[in-house]
């Protein structure tokens, strides 16, 4: 997607700035810090960014069959499903 940055600036009420694109942003499980990523462009790097600064373990999701798939409820649902790490 194209984007007008002159056109789409943030407003300085945002906690964070933008100086290069992409900029990539980290924001841990449970915090409202965001961490910023420096580190080159390579996927060894940027696991190894998220490895490091990551509160919820990095283990592969399997992806069950749609009709073994079971809806989040109250009942089924836990704070560790509620804080996740975002990027």
């Amino acid at each position: 997607a194209k984007m007008e940055a002159q056109d789409n600036d943030l407003p300085a009420s945002v906690p964070f700035r933008i100086s290069g694109f992409p900029t990539l942003k980290f924001k841990p499980a449970g915090s409202r810090e965001f961490i910023d990523y420096e580190g080159d462009r390579s996927l060894e790097s940027l696991t190894s960014f998220i490895e490091e600064h990551a509160k919820n373990p990095l283990t592969p999701v399997v992806v069950a069959e749609p009709d073994q798939q079971v809806p989040l409820t109250g009942h089924n649902a836990s704070s560790e499903h509620l804080a996740r790490d975002e990027l």
